[in-house]
């Protein structure tokens, strides 16, 4: 269910405007951070899959002996 930003009731204070558009760019920036954070997830989680591959070619056991 997505609003419309652009959306400003007509009954509102030229500060409560001031406000909404302050909680508008903080709701932006936070969704960026956000986008930013899966992205770093998905880069670690690929990371340590292709760890897993290589221990699995490679055991700690192989090493010992």
């Amino acid at each position: 269910m997505e609003e419309d930003d652009s959306y400003v009731p007509s009954d509102l204070t030229a500060e409560e405007r001031q406000e909404l558009e302050n909680i508008r760019r903080r709701k932006q920036e936070l969704l960026a951070d956000i986008q930013r954070l899966k992205e770093e997830i998905a880069e670690v989680a690929n990371e340590i899959e292709s760890l897993g591959s290589t221990e699995e070619s490679f055991s700690f056991c192989d090493f010992l002996s």
